[in-house]
């Protein structure tokens, strides 16, 4: 500690675990971190220095701690520590300075790099970036506290390409911000948590506007308040430390989710001629039914008839409902415009399911009579967001 701090580092041990990385070093600027982070692994006592060659002092270590060290969002440094000499040794983990040595892998901690003044340009050079707001966009900022805690989550959109440093520089940001949000989601909320720092911060990190649309998030974090009590903690998850205590796990299936939805993704042209026709059938169907529960409510007809009635409807409903579940993905403009389709479809299957076998058992006529009025104006509302996205996207 008293090494890094004489560089102007920050030096902050990791009481948790976090798989090879036992301390982070942040770049004091001013007496203000900077959000600039280094991980360190620290090796100390004789072994670590038993092994030299011509440019210092030799580390050997497994393909496990190698992979992550080189996959971590924080670049690494491998530190060997000298207790009696008060000298500690680094190198930087990367593809230059780790070797494979068949069974292991090797690299070379040069004795001239040493923590002390002479090294501060190189560490300087080594830190995380610092990233700009304009390149990332909060989406969605969701005040999802309850009377035990205040929670914050937020889905982030990346403007443009960015490296796994940034991307942790961005969930960090975000987390440090939103950690000192007044946004509530009502009055009650508000009065109960009022000017008090959140205790709880979640981030979702989308590549592109495309990705958070289809809710393919590339990684999402984690940040506890340390004096939450435990029986108030949500449940946590396995990740990489990348800073403030901040939890990042990143998503395995990102590129099969991605690439699936690229692959199976329609044209405008071909959405619009697979559904535009059977939007036209929902409209026909959903007047006709209409009509019928108009008849039904006021005893012109009854139960028998408006089911015969509206037996062919509710046979192309069932069919309508079963071609847009398994239709391929909309094109991203189309995004809204299908998820009111869906809900139209949904509306209209349910009018049904209160004349179903179990239905009639479970509701008395009455009942199903204006659950089944409930679900006709629910699709009406559904249409008319429908026809105003899809005015929106022709």
């Amino acid at each position: 500690m008293a090494a890094f701090e004489t560089v102007g580092l920050a030096f902050r041990e990791q009481a948790e675990s976090d798989y090879g990385i036992d301390a982070h070093a942040e770049l004091i600027e001013s007496e203000r971190p900077t959000g600039q982070l280094l991980g360190i692994q620290l090796k100390t006592g004789p072994s670590y220095l038993s092994e030299k060659d011509s440019d210092g002092y030799v580390f050997r270590t497994d393909k496990k701690h190698v992979e992550y060290w080189q996959n971590h969002a924080l670049p690494v440094l491998v530190c060997l520590c000298d207790v009696e000499a008060k000298t500690i040794y680094w190198q930087i983990v990367n593809a230059e300075t780790v070797a494979s040595t068949g069974k292991g892998y090797r690299m070379s901690v040069l004795s001239s790099q040493t923590i002390d003044s002479s090294s501060f340009d190189s560490l300087r050079n080594l830190l995380t970036p610092v990233v700009a707001t304009d390149r990332y966009t909060i989406f969605t900022t969701d005040d999802i506290s309850h009377g035990a805690a205040k929670r914050y989550s937020f889905e982030v959109v990346v403007n443009g390409s960015a490296t796994k440093a940034e991307i942790g520089a961005i969930v960090r940001q975000v987390t440090n911000e939103g950690q000192e949000r007044r946004y509530h989601r009502n009055r009650l909320v508000e009065g109960q948590w009022g000017d008090t720092d959140a205790h709880v911060v979640w981030t979702f990190i989308y590549p592109s506007a495309e990705d958070h649309n289809r809710q393919n998030h590339i990684c999402r974090s984690i940040w506890i308040h340390d004096d939450l009590e435990s029986q108030f903690r949500p449940m946590g998850f396995a990740g990489e430390n990348v800073g403030d205590n901040v939890i990042v796990e990143w998503s395995t299936n990102y590129d099969f989710l991605g690439e699936h939805v690229s692959t199976n993704r329609l044209s405008k042209e071909r959405y619009f001629h697979k559904v535009l026709p059977l939007i036209e059938e929902l409209k026909a169907s959903l007047s006709a039914i209409e009509s019928d529960l108009i008849a039904l409510n006021s005893d012109s007809i009854d139960e028998d008839a408006f089911l015969a009635s509206t037996e062919a409807h509710r046979t192309r409903v069932d069919e309508i409902y079963s071609e847009i579940s398994n239709l391929a993905f909309a094109p991203f403009e189309c995004r809204e415009m299908d998820m009111k389709l869906a809900s139209l479809v949904a509306c209209l299957h349910n009018v049904w399911l209160f004349y179903s076998d179990r239905g009639r058992t479970k509701w008395d006529a009455k009942s199903r009579l204006k659950q089944s009025i409930q679900q006709s104006r629910m699709a009406r509302e559904s249409l008319q967001h429908l026809e105003y996205e899809l005015s929106k996207v022709r």
